[in-house]
């Protein structure tokens, strides 16, 4: 297995306002690559120069062997690059399967035939399958978590880009959502899971990067990771919302 991705000391941000600073990085294909940091620390940004909403000023981003530093959002998606938001916002008016056939057909290019295969594997994949007809805007937040991880997935992405999906869920809902990303993982998914629920990160992820003001300020497994002081000092009891 190779890497799916490559940040090489990337700087970016929103105008004048530069939030990342010299950030590398590397992901393998097939694991979950966790990242933590305190809110405000250029996670979000860092999600948003990866998917190509913005571009950066300086560095190289490489994805699946190609330089995506500056294509555009569009063409990465189409390339495989799908990602999921803090807050889901579905058509609530719509059923669950009609919101994931809108992205297998417009994220992922698929026919209407096509895009329904896709959808409804996505839909089994994450368990909403036998709530596909119900409108999105009945369904409980872990079950708009989960269809908003369906989604993704019906962009056919190589790189899952989770952001937050167990916020606001219970401790058993949190479960739910690890043996998720768990099930994910086996169907050869490689995913980079930003998230604040520190068990997550702990027992679901193969590799942990800690971010401190835009760039790295550790890397590696998540146990060391998390016990380290640095990590403790920068990063524990933090409640700022990020960006």
């Amino acid at each position: 297995m190779g890497k799916i991705l490559t940040f090489e000391n990337v700087d970016a941000g929103y105008g004048r306002v530069q939030i990342l600073h010299d950030l590398s990085f590397e992901v393998e294909e097939g694991e979950v690559y966790g990242v933590i940091g305190p809110n405000g620390c250029g996670k979000s940004t860092m999600f948003n120069a990866l998917i190509g909403l913005i571009i950066p000023t300086k560095g190289k981003i490489t994805f699946d062997g190609h330089d995506v530093t500056k294509v555009k959002s569009a063409t990465r998606c189409h390339m495989g690059i799908g990602r999921t938001f803090q807050v889901p916002r579905p058509f609530e008016g719509m059923t669950v399967f009609e919101n994931v056939l809108v992205a297998a057909v417009h994220g992922a290019g698929k026919s209407e035939k096509e895009g329904r295969e896709v959808a409804l594997e996505a839909l089994k994949l994450t368990e909403l399958y036998d709530k596909r007809e119900i409108l999105a805007g009945e369904l409980t937040l872990l079950d708009r978590k989960r269809m908003e991880i369906a989604r993704a997935l019906g962009t056919q992405p190589k790189l899952l880009l989770l952001d937050e999906v167990a916020a606001g869920l219970t401790e058993a809902e949190v479960q739910d959502v690890m043996k998720m990303v768990a099930d994910l993982k086996a169907a050869k998914y490689s995913i980079i899971w930003i998230e604040h629920v520190i068990q997550t990160m702990v027992q679901s992820t193969d590799h942990l990067m800690c971010m401190q003001e835009g760039h790295q300020l550790l890397i590696g497994d998540p146990v060391p990771v998390m016990n380290s002081k640095e990590v403790e000092e920068v990063y524990l009891g933090v409640e700022d919302e990020d960006e």
